[in-house]
């Protein structure tokens, strides 16, 4: 019926029953209470939080082995996990235990913008399907088979957070073994769609230049396998990270210019940095690692590829690529910060965060640009520094905000408040404009033998103007008619400042933050001024703006068209 999920679609994970006990002993009951909650809101239907009581406490420095018997249907494909056909995906389909943290339980509801919190383990699962299902999952596997048409799966694997795996009958598989001089091995095992075989060299290729360079500049991977799944159509499980296991995701069409799968393939595998090994807490603080991830994405493109060309999908999926139009690795997400940026702060713990707009922009496009920005202002040799401490430092712990921000001023060795109040813990954006710039004649003169030798002199003028309600620190630029540069430094906290000069020369333009280090600036487009009686009569700097973007989606069009015909 319209409007209706049939009732097969629906999936749940449901607790049957919890005994106490060591193995191989008699076990009691555990459970002597036992109710959903709800911490984050009073919504009394929500049920994906559960408190138990225990029949017996657990003493200080002791230990409980407690056995969860439970019941999980997979639902149709749905936000990360479930069926489609002969694929099925399990992800979150077993109950967690929240995490013990400062004296209480961290345990969020489930929300739909954000993900998942839990504590590092070791896992040791078996997993008996169908003998013709091929599956993957977290870790190192070994396989049985059975003799009664199924097979038995082994998966093990130490210092993880999590367990995720698939079955399918379709998969092609494709193993290799990543090798490069001073990092481990890893034994990498690609489940690829027979309709995508074509993209196995691609989806591998991202793959290792991912650990090559993450490695380099991070740590290494610490794990000895990792296998990437090339999720069925429709299934909505593409795009998402595990412990060891990823899955990617391509359209019908793969155009090598739009770098898809090397792109959702290259950040998934950065996933295993910042949140399978340094184990920040998505419900609160998914910056950590969305942010910190799409910064080292772009990080790894920018070195392994050509620079992405403009794409657009048409007729429901088929890609065209404009390639006149590069887009800037560095760049990438900035229209989105100029849309969304201003909407909340991005220190705001996540699930709180009011839209999914919101979630998408400060947990991804606004870190990734605040690290490109704050790469451009210390140096590249200070950021992979930074990141490498933190990585190695906090590894297979929880790391928060403030062991980030302690770690760069320790290696920065200066105070960076000026730079996280603003960007992290306050919403309003980042805006620079030169409004005035222009030279005025002075006339001046000397009496000699021969009368009054009159000379030329100009002062020039110039002003800067912060629009938005960000301050960050930025140079000004004066270039005058005989080459001369001058440059200034401005804090940038007042609204307005001047800079003066007198000399020789006309100004010919002025530029406020002249190499673009401040790529959080929503609008470089008014960064710039020639001096304004050079300026040429004709149209205003508005007209002249909006004729660009005009000639620029008249200039797709032709070429769509050219493509189409």
């Amino acid at each position: 019926v319209d409007g209706e999920i049939p009732q097969d679609y629906w999936g749940y994970v449901e607790i049957e029953r919890m005994t106490l006990g060591e193995e191989g002993t008699e076990r009691t009951e555990a459970i002597v209470g036992r109710e959903f909650v709800q911490p984050d809101d009073s919504n009394s239907a929500d049920r994906t939080v559960m408190r138990v009581d225990l029949s017996r406490p657990v003493p200080p420095g002791g230990e409980l082995e407690l056995l969860v018997e439970f019941t999980s249907k997979l639902p149709r494909g749905v936000a990360r996990t479930g069926w489609v056909e002969d694929y099925y995906f399990a992800a979150q389909w077993y109950p967690k235990l929240g995490v013990f943290r400062d004296g209480k339980w961290n345990c969020h509801q489930y929300h739909s913008n954000t993900e998942y919190f839990a504590d590092f383990g070791r896992y040791d699962v078996r997993l008996t399907v169908p003998a013709d299902l091929t599956v993957g999952g977290t870790g190192s596997f070994e396989r049985l088979d059975n003799g009664d048409g199924t097979a038995t799966y082994r998966f093990q694997q130490d210092r993880v957070h999590d367990f995720a795996w698939v079955a399918g009958s379709r998969f092609l598989v494709r193993e290799e073994t990543f090798h490069h001089p001073g990092l481990p091995s890893v034994a990498l095992r690609l489940l690829l769609q027979p309709e995508n075989r074509h993209l196995d060299n691609r989806y591998l290729e991202a793959v290792k230049h991912t650990l090559r360079l993450m490695g380099e500049w991070f740590g290494p991977y610490p794990y000895p396998t990792l296998t990437i799944v090339d999720p069925a159509f429709g299934s909505d499980t593409g795009g998402m990270e595990y412990p060891t296991f990823i899955t990617g995701g391509v359209g019908a069409f793969a155009p090598p210019a739009s770098l898809n799968p090397e792109s959702v393939t290259a950040h998934e595998v950065g996933h295993q940095w910042w949140y399978a090994v340094v184990g920040s807490n998505e419900f609160e603080e998914a910056w950590l690692d969305e942010g910190i991830n799409s910064w080292a994405e772009s990080r790894v493109l920018r070195e392994s590829y050509p620079p992405r060309r403009y794409t657009r999908d048409f007729f429901g999926g088929f890609p065209v690529v404009f390639p006149s139009v590069e887009i800037p690795f560095e760049t990438f997400s900035l229209a989105d910060v100029r849309r969304g940026g201003s909407l909340e702060e991005m220190a705001r713990p996540s699930w709180k965060l009011f839209s999914s707009r919101a979630y998408q922009v400060n947990s991804y496009a606004k870190p990734e640009l605040a690290f490109w920005t704050l790469e451009r202002l210390l140096g590249w040799e200070t950021m992979q520094e930074i990141f490498s401490l933190y990585y190695q430092r906090f590894a297979f712990r929880h790391a928060t905000t403030e062991d980030f921000i302690a770690v760069a001023e320790e290696v920065a060795r200066r105070d960076l408040s000026w730079f996280f109040e603003p960007v992290f813990y306050g919403s309003e954006p980042v805006d620079y404009a030169v409004i005035s710039a222009k030279s005025v004649e002075i006339p001046e003169g000397s009496e000699s033998e021969d009368g009054f030798d009159e000379t030329r002199k100009f002062l020039s003028q110039v002003i800067v103007e912060r629009l938005g309600g960000a301050a960050l620190p930025v140079e000004v630029l004066l270039v005058f008619e005989d080459g001369e540069e001058i440059r200034r430094a401005w804090n940038g906290a007042d609204g307005q400042r001047r800079f003066q000069f007198e000399g020789e020369h006309r100004l010919r333009y002025a530029v406020v933050d002249p190499e673009r280090k401040i790529l959080l600036d929503v609008d470089p487009t008014n960064n710039s001024l020639r001096e304004e009686t050079q300026q040429e009569s004709g149209p205003s700097r508005a007209a002249l703006k909006w004729s660009s973007k005009w000639l620029f989606w008249l200039q797709n069009l032709l070429e769509t068209m050219t493509l189409l015909g």
